[in-house]
């Protein structure tokens, strides 16, 4: 079937059940979507605060999402176990965060089991002197009973004591099971005790790596008539998303689905996941499309404890903003606003630009005298900001927060998963273009049914490249756009007339 275009939605026909499921703007009236029926909005855990508001994800998801079975799996009742192994991206966090979504997905379509690379470390994630290798379960929260539910995976540890012995899909030999177990646990980059290419190695000889790379060149597409019969059922969807660059299609067949055990290798150049996973991977079924994109956002959110530190400071800066008359908004956002001013080892120079001219690029995008809060990796904040002080403006920083917070308490590998969820709930936003923090960070806006009317960029000439709906899947991780979140409970594609 062709895609069909949603003609439901204006600003008068929004409406939110008790729940609040329909999330804002991004949201469609609840009779037009049924995968929300028996979902409840999930809750922010273990906090000492009420912080729920900023809990955007479904848990439970809605009774359909629960039962769904993918065309595309390959497991029949009997038969031993598919897994998908993989490397994550060497970048920093938003990097192996965008890899990974890809790299989840697929293992999802496929229904085959997740197999976790070992800790290791990250790049700029090194700040825990106690403890430099990290995994993935560090970031994300992996403990949820939703999750457990829904995404079916093992540490390395697990696959190789449950593969690798004689009987097992995957044999290691004797004389190197010592070794291979402990570096399946954490291993270290190239040197050192454990190297990560005992892992490599071992996955080289059983594993297929397929030839598929979420870079510029390329996009995967998932057809039920193509995976079932060679033959696709909605080929000018495909040509249509393929076309932006005009890049290779690739489609998802069996003879893809036959091995045992798959291998992306997701932070080499030849098979590297470096893309928003909407912007590469395409369901040419809208309803089934529709189901993964909730699949990240319900099921892929940061740990409860980084919500817990950000609600708190969002909480703060609400009250803040209604001392000045500011309020906050019916899903719990506002009352200040934000800005993402990226300063480090930024690769595109031409996006570090000076407070002077942040301030007066972005001067309308502020109310008077609204407060400001600023996710930066400045140095001299008191400093540099000295333009939006003379303008009135009151500006908070995280490190403003560390007492309130309990901060000095937390692991410092998450300072910068803060900024982003305290930067997503302001009134309007402003970030550094080509930045995927700043990217992140509109995505959260995006989930908690923010408008992109009111997301820009500190650089003049791309301003307002966040007024327009642009499916830039050609430049892949400039920016993100509504794709990933505007009516994703629904069967039908949007329309893109509000956003």
């Amino acid at each position: 079937p062709g895609v069909t275009k949603d003609n439901t939605m204006s600003y008068s026909n929004i409406v939110l059940d008790d729940e609040h499921l329909a999330r804002g703007i991004a949201g469609r009236p609840m009779e037009y979507t049924p995968a929300l029926i028996g979902a409840k909005r999930g809750n922010v855990k273990s906090c000492d605060t009420n912080v729920d508001s900023l809990a955007y994800w479904n848990e439970p998801q809605g009774t359909r999402d629960y039962t769904f079975i993918s065309p595309f799996g390959d497991n029949h009742s009997g038969s031993k176990p598919k897994y998908l192994v993989f490397t994550a991206d060497k970048g920093g966090f938003n990097n192996v965060r965008m890899s990974f979504e890809i790299i989840l997905l697929i293992c999802a379509a496929l229904d085959r089991i997740l197999v976790l690379p070992p800790d290791q470390p990250m790049y700029l994630l090194r700040n825990d002197g106690a403890k430099k290798q990290r995994g993935l379960d560090g970031f994300f929260d992996m403990d949820g009973d939703d999750y457990k539910k829904r995404v079916k995976y093992v540490t390395m540890e697990q696959f190789i004591r449950t593969e690798g012995h004689p009987g097992g899909q995957f044999p290691v030999p004797p004389e190197r099971m010592y070794d291979l177990q402990s570096a399946s646990k954490v291993c270290a980059p190239s040197h050192g005790n454990h190297p990560c290419d005992l892992i490599h190695d071992y996955l080289v000889q059983h594993a297929i790596t397929p030839n598929i790379t979420a870079t510029h060149h390329q996009c995967l597409v998932f057809d039920k008539g193509m995976y079932e019969k060679g033959i696709p059922d909605d080929q000018e969807s495909a040509k249509q998303f393929c076309s932006s660059g005009n890049r290779q299609m690739v489609y998802m067949t069996k003879q893809m689905q036959k091995p045992q055990l798959l291998y992306i290798q997701g932070g080499k150049p030849p098979t590297r996941m470096l893309s928003h996973y909407y912007g590469y991977l395409h369901f040419t079924d809208v309803s089934i499309g529709n189901y993964y994109k909730r699949y990240i956002r319900d099921l892929l959110h940061l740990r409860h404890e980084i919500f817990c530190a950000a609600g708190k400071i969002v909480k703060f800066l609400q009250d803040a903003g209604k001392e000045q008359g500011f309020s906050i908004d019916s899903e719990g956002g506002g009352g200040y606003s934000s800005l993402h001013v990226r300063r480090g080892d930024f690769q595109y120079k031409k996006m570090k630009v000076s407070a002077e001219e942040w301030y007066k690029n972005t001067e309308d995008v502020w109310s008077k005298n609204e407060v400001l809060y600023i996710a930066t990796d400045e140095k001299d904040k008191d400093r540099f900001f000295e333009p939006f002080r003379q303008a009135g403006h009151k500006l908070y920083f995280l490190s403003d927060f560390t007492a309130l917070a309990g901060l000095d308490n937390m692991d410092p590998n998450w300072m910068g998963m803060i900024d982003v969820v305290v930067a997503s709930r302001g009134r309007a936003f402003a970030g550094t273009f080509r930045s995927t923090f700043s990217g992140y960070i509109n995505r959260l806006r995006g989930y908690y049914g923010l408008s992109m009317k009111d997301s820009w960029f500190g650089q003049l000439d791309q301003k307002d490249m966040m007024q327009e709906w642009h499916n830039v899947n050609l430049d892949t991780y400039a920016k993100e756009w509504p794709d990933a979140w505007m009516g994703i409970d629904a069967d039908v594609a949007p329309s893109q007339d509000i956003f």
